[in-house]
């Protein structure tokens, strides 16, 4: 909740991103990696990452 809190959206739409259902607007990520202490760079590929792993998820379970 208090990562919502401190980027202004609903704590729904940060759990959506948490479990890679959706991916964080590119305004909201210079805060987002600064909220978690890494670069844009991490913050992105960890998305990419994630995603991927996703992806792959659901082509095992077809």
């Amino acid at each position: 909740m208090e990562m919502a809190k401190k980027l202004y959206v609903s704590q729904t739409l940060v759990s959506s991103w948490e479990k890679g259902l959706r991916e964080p607007s590119i305004e909201i990520l210079p805060k987002l990696a600064e909220i978690l202490h890494i670069s844009i760079e991490q913050l992105v590929y960890a998305i990419i990452e994630t995603k991927q792993t996703n992806l792959h998820k659901s082509e095992v379970q077809s």
